[in-house]
């Protein structure tokens, strides 16, 4: 595994835990996706914290250059919102860190082996949102052109203009704007655009 978090005295608790547990290596933010080519770890564990969105960019960009990547969250704690952008991010586990280090070790073995492991306090929090199939309805779904539409949206243009631009039919347009809406879980254009670049889709 590789252990990613942005605080050092963090980073390092998290790697002596799992010294002898299959740790590959630790990172920041910064270089998680160096690391991650580098030593192709099969579970990613990060930590989120409130004031950092980074989190969600970073497992969301990992997941889309390695599908086959797991990706394992640890939090102080977590708000409905940041547990649904989770699922649209891909994440597949995610734990508070007042779990037991055994908890924690065996929810980085599992989560590896394919099982989605959330932390009992908060799990009613989800809602029924957690689900195997979460990941088809979130941003890892997008198709390229579906992509490509939000870059355009973000860059403020109407979709007779994207239309123009792309080739396509202002209808087709449409289609694809609320197809964006239904996938990312928002209400309109802007809130396309604000969780596109929370999750890292967008530059």
């Amino acid at each position: 595994m590789l252990v990613c978090d942005a605080r050092p005295l963090v980073c390092a608790g998290l790697a002596a835990a799992f010294a002898e547990h299959g740790l590959v290596g630790d990172c920041d933010p910064d270089t998680a996706a160096a690391q991650t080519r580098e030593l192709e770890p099969d579970v990613i564990v990060a930590g989120l914290r409130s004031d950092d969105p980074r989190t969600f960019a970073i497992v969301a960009s990992l997941k889309a250059s390695h599908p086959a990547l797991r990706a394992l969250v640890i939090g102080d704690a977590a708000t409905v919102i940041e547990l649904r952008e989770m699922v649209i991010a891909g994440v597949d586990s995610f734990l508070l860190t007042t779990a037991p280090l055994a908890e924690l070790r065996n929810a980085v073995a599992r989560t590896a082996q394919g099982d989605r492991i959330i932390s009992p306090s908060i799990a009613l929090l989800l809602a029924g949102g957690w689900r195997n199939e979460s990941r088809d309805d979130g941003a890892s779904a997008l198709s390229p052109r579906e992509l490509e539409v939000l870059e355009l949206v973000a860059d403020g243009l109407t979709n007779q203009v994207i239309a123009e631009q792309l080739g396509l039919s202002a209808r087709t347009v449409k289609t694809h704007v609320q197809n964006l809406l239904t996938k990312l879980d928002v209400p309109d254009r802007t809130g396309a655009v604000a969780r596109g670049f929370r999750l890292g889709l967008l530059r």
